[in-house]
């Protein structure tokens, strides 16, 4: 926040009138997953891919009319979803159904019922056997998809259908039917008036030549990375060291 202070005072001052729980990872009290923002932010990188070499009125009217289009297909959807009176999105519905197909070929072992403690065996053909903690409490299990996405792995399935409680008990509200209803439908996009009734701007627009330099190399980004680019970082370096070591050893062989 003092960056962002020294950079510019009304970012700050706006940015102090939202509720930091809404918007930071460190006071969100854990509910914001990772693999969840990063999935928004591809989404919409996803809505506006190929518009970045537009020109800028271009980008805008872009970005309106995908946001627009999106927002306005998914509102049906939320309708319909509605009116079936279905729990979670298809997605969420699909994944938790594939889970708790696989929970049920689990052996689970009871251990408290008002800590609501148990443990998972996996049997695997042909290989050992794994077992897993679960804590329905503590909405955590040893394998960590729980608490990677927030929707319960089989594991967990498993030790909820054992002890007769209800799912949706067990799934975060930000899932739900109900919070995908209020995504779109809260708020509307408003048809654009015709250029001719725009007001008129009591600024100009200048063009600075200096930022369309193109630099030798590859641009270097300022994208803050987060933990689904520490797996691709890994595989690429592996894969280079990889293709070097290949390369030198077709150059020795050249060489003989």
């Amino acid at each position: 926040m003092r960056q962002i202070d020294g950079l510019c005072r009304g970012a700050h001052e706006y940015l102090r009138r939202i509720d930091v729980t809404k918007w930071t990872f460190s006071h969100d009290g854990g509910h914001r997953y990772g693999v969840m923002t990063t999935n928004i932010s591809e989404a919409i990188n996803g809505v506006l891919k190929g518009t970045r070499r537009l020109p800028i009125t271009a980008i805008v009217s872009a970005t309106f009319t995908r946001s627009k289009n999106a927002f306005r297909e998914r509102e049906v959807v939320a309708m319909n979803l509605q009116q079936r009176n279905q729990a979670w999105p298809d997605d969420v519905f699909k994944r938790i159904a594939k889970n708790n197909a696989l929970g049920t070929r689990h052996s689970v072992d009871l251990y408290n019922h008002s800590r609501q403690t148990a443990s998972v065996t996996v049997h695997v053909p042909g290989t050992s056997s794994r077992t897993f903690r679960v804590s329905l409490l503590e909405r955590a299990c040893d394998c960590g998809q729980w608490r990677l996405s927030g929707i319960p792995c089989s594991h967990a399935l498993a030790v909820i259908r054992q002890y007769v409680l209800d799912i949706t008990l067990y799934v975060p509200e930000c899932y739900s039917t109900i919070e995908y209803a209020l995504t779109y439908t809260s708020g509307f996009f408003a048809p654009l008036a015709d250029v001719e009734y725009w007001d008129e701007p009591n600024f100009q627009l200048r063009h600075n030549p200096g930022r369309r330099i193109r630099r030798r190399g590859r641009d270097v980004t300022t994208r803050i990375h987060n933990e689904m680019d520490w797996p691709q970082t890994r595989a690429r370096q592996q894969y280079q060291a990889q293709d070097g070591a290949g390369t030198s050893g077709q150059g020795s062989r050249r060489r003989r």
